[in-house]
C-alpha cells in the first residue's frame, strides 16, 4: 500500500533533518577537538604566516571569546597525524608519544597586549617533530615540537 499526501514528504524531511539535527546537538570529542585546532592540510593558502595565523586561528574558533595566547598548525594529513600515537611515533613520557619523523608546522603567538578579540598573531613555521598526549590511539592534546 503507498503513502498518499504529505505523509511521504513529511516522512522524507524527517529523514533528511533527523541526522544534522543529531549532529548538531552532539559534543565535539577530544580527538575531533584535536583536528580543528591543530591540523591544517592542505595547507591553507596565505600571502604570509602572519595572515595564515590571523586567518586560521578565528577561522578554527580559537578567538571566539579570548585570544589563544599560541597554538601549533600541522601541516600533513589527519592519518598521519594520528599515526604518531601507533607506529609513526615512539612513547616518551605518560601517554605522550613523539613523532618518528618531522612534520611542516606553523606556530602561531599573540602579538601585543590584547588578550580580548581582534586578536592579532604572529607565525613562524618550520619543521620538526612533535610531542602529542595519546588516548584509546588517538591524538587528543598537543604538547610541543621537539
Amino acid at each position: 500500500m503507498a503513502l498518499k499526501g504529505l505523509h511521504p514528504a513529511l516522512l522524507l524531511l524527517l529523514l533528511v533533518l533527523l541526522p544534522a539535527c543529531l549532529a548538531l546537538g552532539r559534543r565535539e570529542t577530544r580527538h575531533e577537538k584535536f583536528h580543528r585546532q591543530h591540523v591544517d592540510f592542505p595547507k591553507t593558502s596565505a600571502p604570509d604566516a602572519r595572515r595564515y595565523c590571523n586567518l586560521l586561528m578565528q577561522r578554527r574558533n580559537l578567538t571566539a571569546d579570548a585570544c589563544k595566547p599560541t597554538n601549533t598548525f600541522i601541516h600533513v594529513g589527519p592519518a598521519e597525524v594520528d599515526g604518531v600515537c601507533r607506529s609513526g611515533g615512539t612513547p616518551s613520557t605518560e601517554n605522550y608519544y613523539d613523532s618518528n619523523v618531522p612534520f611542516e608546522l606553523t606556530t602561531c603567538r599573540l602579538a601585543g597586549g590584547a588578550q580580548r578579540p581582534p586578536c592579532n598573531y604572529r607565525g613562524r613555521t618550520s619543521t620538526q617533530r612533535i610531542r602529542v598526549a595519546c588516548v584509546g590511539g588517538l591524538p587528543v592534546h598537543y604538547k610541543t615540537q621537539l
